[in-house]
C-alpha cells in the first residue's frame, strides 16, 4: 500500500497534467482561427460591397469598429459623416447643398477628382456652385442677367439656351447687336436701338411702330413697300410728308407746306381736292398764283395779264373801282 507521501504526490502530478491541458487547449482555440485566416482570406466580395481604389487599402478595423461586422452599412454616409463611429473623411461646411448620396459624384479611386456631377442630387439654386468658385460661373462677357441660370440653361444641356428675357436685364441691343444674338437687318428702317419702342419679346411682328424712335424721314418707310406709301391720287408734292402730316394724326392735314406742293394752285385747287375758284370769282386764267400768295391769299395783287374779262366785268364800281360820278 502507498503511504501518505505517495498519495500527495500523485494528486500533484494529475494537478499538474490537468493545468497543462487547459493551456493546450486554450492555446489551440486562440492560434487556429488566425492560422485558418490566414490561408483563406475572406471574400468581401460576398457581401456586396466591393474593396475597390482607395478602400482596397482601409484595414479591417477602419469601418468595422468594435469588431462588429454584420451591422455595417453600405452606404458612403454611413461611414462618411461627422462624429460617427468610423473614422472617416465628410462633406465639409463648405460643401454644395446635395443630398448626402456621394456616389453620385464622387468614385473610390479619388474622391477629390469629380468628373460627373449628377444635378438631381443637389439642393440650391445653380449660383450656389456655379459661381466661379466651386465650379465655373458666368463668363464675363456673359449677358446681363440674374443668377437664375436655370431659367435660360439646362443641366442636361448647357447650350443651346432658351431665353426667358424676364430675367436679362440690360436694354435689346445689348445683346442683339449681331454677334450675341440676331441684330437688325440690312433691310431695317431707320430707327434708334431701342428696339422695345416697337418691338416685345412676346411676338417679335408685327411690330407696334413707335415713330419717336425712327430717325429717317417719313418716305424712308412709307415708300409702298415697307409701309403705305402716297396713293395714287395723292396731290403732286414732295415726299417730305411731315411737312403736312403728323405721326399722331396722319389725316385730315391741318396744314400745308406748299414749298413741297408741286404744280400749279389748280392742281389742287379745283374745288374737290381743296378750294377753288368760288362761282363770283372775277374772269380769270387758273395761274393763282399770278395775284395770290400762299403766305396770305387776301389780298390778292393783280396781274391783268391774267385776267380773262373786259376792263368793266371788274371795275364796275362792285368788285373793284369803276367809273366815278
Amino acid at each position: 500500500m502507498k503511504n501518505s507521501k505517495n498519495l500527495q504526490f500523485d494528486a500533484q502530478r494529475k494537478s499538474l497534467y490537468s493545468l497543462f491541458f487547459a493551456v493546450v487547449v486554450a492555446i489551440g482555440l486562440t492560434v487556429t482561427p488566425n492560422v485558418v485566416g490566414a490561408q483563406a482570406p475572406f471574400d468581401h466580395f460576398s457581401t456586396g460591397f466591393v474593396l475597390d481604389g482607395a478602400h482596397a487599402n482601409v484595414a479591417c478595423e477602419g469601418c468595422h469598429a468594435d469588431a462588429t461586422f454584420s451591422a455595417t452599412q453600405s452606404s458612403c454616409n454611413s461611414c462618411h459623416s461627422q462624429g460617427g463611429l468610423v473614422r472617416a473623411s465628410f462633406k465639409p461646411a463648405d460643401h454644395v447643398l446635395t443630398s448626402g448620396e456621394c456616389s453620385d459624384c464622387h468614385i473610390t479611386a479619388s474622391w477629390t477628382a469629380v468628373s460627373f456631377v449628377d444635378h438631381t442630387s443637389i439642393f440650391g439654386s445653380c449660383a450656389s456652385c456655379h459661381n466661379g468658385i466651386q465650379a465655373p460661373g458666368k463668363t464675363f462677357d456673359h449677358i446681363a442677367s440674374s443668377d437664375q441660370c436655370d431659367d435660360c440653361h439646362s443641366s442636361s444641356g448647357w447650350l443651346p439656351a432658351v431665353f426667358d428675357h424676364s430675367d436679362v436685364f440690360g436694354n435689346c441691343v445689348s445683346c442683339h447687336n449681331g454677334t450675341t444674338a440676331t441684330g437688325k437687318n440690312a433691310t431695317h428702317i431707320t430707327t434708334g436701338n431701342t428696339c422695345d419702342n416697337c418691338h416685345i419679346t412676346a411676338a417679335w411682328t408685327p411690330a407696334n411702330f413707335d415713330h419717336v424712335n425712327i430717325t429717317g424721314n417719313c418716305a424712308s418707310c412709307h415708300n409702298g413697300t415697307d409701309a403705305t406709301g402716297k396713293n395714287p391720287t395723292h396731290v403732286q408734292t414732295t415726299n417730305v410728308c411731315e411737312d403736312c402730316h403728323s405721326t399722331n394724326i396722319w389725316v385730315p392735314v391741318v396744314r400745308v407746306d406748299h414749298t413741297q406742293v408741286l404744280g400749279s394752285c389748280a392742281t389742287c385747287h379745283d374745288g374737290v381736292t381743296a378750294t377753288g375758284k368760288h362761282p363770283a370769282h372775277i374772269n380769270s386764267g387758273n395761274n393763282c398764283d399770278d395775284c395770290h400768295s400762299t403766305v396770305a391769299w387776301t389780298p390778292a395783287n393783280f396781274d391783268h395779264v391774267n385776267i380773262t374779262g373786259n376792263c368793266a366785268s371788274c371795275h364796275n364800281g362792285t368788285d373793284a373801282t369803276g367809273k366815278n360820278p
